[in-house]
């Protein structure tokens, strides 16, 4: 089975051209991936309706979605009330899935600040997120977002016994930040678990005071990860797409496009062999 590649808007779209959903329109005939996986942002709650009309009518291919971050917090770490804003966030990221055409949504159902208890108490949400998600045609796949207690693959494996069904987002730069590349690799889980990738490198070093945040977003080579290597020893999995997720956003808003286009031929290349 082949495996399409995807590059996130999120390369695209940044603080430092000010958010702006239309170069999404504007270049996306000049990217070299099969269609792409709508990262949302905060700054887009205001505005939703205009980003999903102004996406399509631009025929932009989008296959996958990637909810807002924050929705993790809101319904984890802050209370009640927080979560039913977190629990509202979610329902309207699955709408504009919906919206936008996407089939899959990955989603942070933890960080690096949760407690065991914590990371419990968000997994006994996932009879709700799971609904909402079927309810607008996504098939949710949670990420392997770093956790202190229990790692990152001890979560996957949990909810996978929970939910004979489910099936997770695999994250190179997550993945090799936490040591379990292997672990994920060796374990019966890949082969029928595993249902979307995302690649991107990091130059081994996290955000002062935010543990697990690895920053900033390099592109395969940029890092500390043998990608060669990497994709060596992969072995076959489920998974239907791998999305890009390093940006080309210079300080002044301007985009790299000759520059994502490479990475994405690199990647186009190791897929072959997937």
């Amino acid at each position: 089975m082949s495996i399409e590649l995807l590059c996130s808007t999120g390369t695209l779209v940044g603080r430092a051209n000010g958010f702006n959903h239309m170069l999404v329109a504007e270049y996306h005939t000049q990217i070299e991936a099969e269609a792409f996986e709508l990262m949302m942002l905060e700054a887009f709650y205001e505005k939703l309706t205009t980003v999903a009309r102004d996406l399509t009518r631009a025929n932009v291919d989008i296959r996958t979605i990637h909810f807002e971050k924050d929705i993790t917090a809101l319904l984890g770490l802050r209370g009640e009330e927080a979560r039913g804003e977190g629990l509202r966030r979610f329902s309207l990221n699955a709408e504009m899935g919906k919206s936008v055409g996407a089939k899959k949504a990955v989603f942070h159902l933890w960080d690096g600040r949760f407690s065991p208890e914590q990371i419990e108490n968000v997994i006994a949400l996932l009879d709700t997120l799971y609904e909402i998600c079927e309810k607008n045609g996504l098939e949710l796949v949670v990420e392997n977002v770093p956790a202190r207690k229990p790692s990152p693959y001890e979560n996957v494996a949990e909810i996978a016994r929970r939910y004979p069904k489910s099936r997770f987002t695999f994250d190179t730069r997550h993945c090799h930040f936490m040591g379990q590349i292997d672990t994920f690799f060796e374990s019966p889980l890949w082969h029928d678990r595993i249902g979307h990738l995302h690649v991107s490198d990091y130059n081994g070093k996290t955000v002062p005071e935010m543990w697990g945040v690895t920053r900033p977003i390099l592109h395969p080579g940029e890092g500390i990860i043998d990608f060669d290597a990497l994709f060596e020893k992969m072995p076959p999995c489920g998974a239907e797409t791998l999305t890009l997720e390093s940006p080309v956003i210079g300080a002044d808003g301007t985009l790299d496009i000759e520059k994502l286009n490479k990475t994405l031929r690199y990647l186009a290349s190791k897929m072959k062999n997937l």
